[in-house]
């Protein structure tokens, strides 16, 4: 045939079935009867799709013009011509099934695009696509029964149809077809992945393409971050006719793992993605889940048997610790959900006698004092972060010795405000330092939270360029957060030596206190999510409930500046 002026132009150049398919059918949703449309691909599975869908959708497939390599298809929309009749020899999904089961001597023929067969396939079947089937037909064996299947038994039929056309006997049509081929028999499959699963891949750098089906805002402000992971970034209001228009983009070589903001979302469109023959994971929880969860590491030995713990929050990147030593344990800059403390202590075999708090947290509750109330232990807090908190606390001032075990957690000299009035900073068993939020691997503490970010950032100063210059460049830092991915290292700790951040910490390298004053003022980033009332909260002023303790602490930490 010739070129035919078109009504409608539709360019699905370059995309891959079933996407020529999806723009048709949206351009020619309102289009009127008898228009002409032209389909410009590229993709040669796009003629059999276009002429199997134009006939069940009721439009008239004309002919296809090839346009150096440029396939040119035109369409009638709304043609009044008979449709073709459906091939009448048909069996469902089960009857094949049985057929297997049973050995039966049968070809299981699969016409669809050679990319969707690789994707998900029958073990049992044979590929040729349907746009090949008249000149690869030969290769078929006439002498056994052949049974077509493809996506949804459109392209199926007209191969069935081709076939008996051309001399072959026992030819029957398989429908539904592979998108409601049972999933343990097409290796496709919806699998929930827990947080701890999703931690391990994030410390271990695992690849994992990310499809995070929460809306753009939320996307772009707070993600699932790992160093070998890949995003696409889809509302899940936007999938809800379907998946069809993003399967170009989801990888066939990696996992993939549907994030929302609770999971039941993401279990939606990894159903879909599941009619489509694509398997996928959902997060279990979805991002409320990772935000919570914890994932201990250990640190070091200490001396006399002593141990240390890092717990990496890595949804919002808080660090906390417990130390061991003897039958006691300490904990410092607990995070809300206070279970995991709880059980590495039964695992240990120790009682929890102290918890300490470096500062007054603003971007997340703190879980001392629920833990020193559900274990007796003794609640430390800085006295002048402390002034207004409504509940009984020890005092936690600048020469305090607290004994754990064997261990002596040394906290003499190391006030260090900046962050807040009251920071402190712990130096455990004479070679780590825990920071806090005065300092981080690869930036520094906030002075603004409680609003005086004028008055609070020469301390800060003083604390970075005097106290911690006055210790030994040996000492490990142990910070209270993390701002970066990059700064976790390859045991899932987040640690360095104090010498290599002079070194390196850009924070740590301004020599001129009006430069720094205005890096540090002039570089906040936004205030954590709701920090006013995480601040009453850590002070006993205000006493949300558990949901709403958790809304509060949505979104990552931003108590650094960088």
């Amino acid at each position: 045939m010739r070129e035919m002026t078109n009504d409608i132009l539709v360019d699905a150049k370059g995309l891959a079935c079933p996407m020529p398919i999806v723009r048709t059918k949206k351009a020619l949703k309102d289009a009127a009867s008898g228009s002409i449309v032209e389909v410009q691909a590229t993709d040669k599975g796009s003629t059999a799709d276009l002429k199997a869908w134009a006939s069940k959708a009721g439009h008239d497939y004309l002919g296809t013009v090839d346009n150096e390599g440029t396939l040119k298809h035109y369409l009638r929309a709304g043609g009044e011509e008979e449709e073709t009749v459906p091939y009448p020899n048909i069996i469902n999904n089960d009857e094949l099934q049985h057929l297997i089961n049973s050995n039966e001597s049968i070809t299981i023929l699969d016409v669809r695009e050679t990319e969707e067969y690789d994707a998900y396939h029958i073990p049992e079947a044979v590929s040729i696509p349907l746009g090949e089937l008249e000149e690869k037909m030969e290769e078929l064996s006439d002498g056994k029964p052949i049974y077509v299947v493809c996506r949804t038994g459109n392209r199926s039929d007209m191969a069935a149809h081709l076939l008996s056309e051309n001399g072959y006997g026992e030819v029957v049509n398989v429908k539904p077809g592979m998108s409601e081929w049972k999933e343990e028999e097409a290796n496709v499959s919806l699998t929930a992945m827990t947080p701890k699963e999703l931690a391990k891949k994030v410390i271990q750098k695992e690849d994992l393409f990310i499809l995070d089906v929460r809306n753009e805002d939320a996307f772009e402000d707070w993600k699932v971050d790992g160093k070998g992971f890949d995003y696409l970034n889809i509302p899940y209001f936007d999938l809800l006719d379907g998946v069809e228009e993003i399967l170009p983009q989801l990888p066939a070589d990696k996992q993939l793992l549907v994030v929302c903001a609770k999971e039941n979302s993401s279990i939606m469109v990894g159903e879909l993605l599941a009619e489509e023959g694509v398997s996928s994971f959902y997060l279990s929880g979805g991002m409320k889940a990772w935000s919570e969860y914890l994932e201990p590491v250990k640190v070091a030995d200490l001396n006399e048997g002593g141990e240390l713990f890092q717990f990496v929050r890595l949804g919002k990147g808080c660090l906390s610790y417990m130390v061991v030593s003897g039958n006691e344990a300490v904990i410092i800059d607990s995070s809300r959900t206070t279970a995991p403390y709880l059980k590495l202590a039964e695992d240990k075999g120790v009682s929890i006698s102290h918890v300490l708090d470096t500062h007054l947290h603003a971007d997340h509750i703190s879980g001392g004092r629920t833990i020193a109330q559900e274990t007796g232990a003794s609640y430390w807090l800085p006295t002048k972060d402390a002034e207004e908190a409504t509940f009984d606390f020890e005092p936690l001032e600048e020469g305090a010795h607290i004994q754990v075990g064997a261990t002596n957690i040394d906290v003499k000299a190391l006030y260090t405000p900046g962050h807040t009035i009251g920071s402190m900073s712990f130096i455990i068993d004479d070679s780590y330092l825990l920071s806090g939020d005065i300092l981080f691997v690869d930036s520094i503490g906030r002075p603004d939270l409680a609003g005086k970010a004028d008055d609070w950032v020469s301390d800060l100063r003083s604390s970075l360029y005097v106290t911690y210059q006055n210790l030994s460049e040996d000492l490990i830092v142990l910070p209270a957060h993390f701002m970066i991915i990059d700064e976790v290292n390859d045991d899932g700790s987040v640690a360095e030596k104090l010498g290599v951040l002079f070194e390196k910490n850009h924070g740590l390298n301004i020599e001129d206190e009006d430069k720094f004053r205005s890096a540090v003022t002039d570089n906040l980033p936004p205030q954590p999510n709701a920090y006013q009332d995480i601040r009453q909260t850590n002070m006993g002023k205000i006493a949300p409930d558990e949901e709403e303790q958790r809304e509060m602490e949505i979104g990552p930490n931003r108590c650094a500046v960088r």
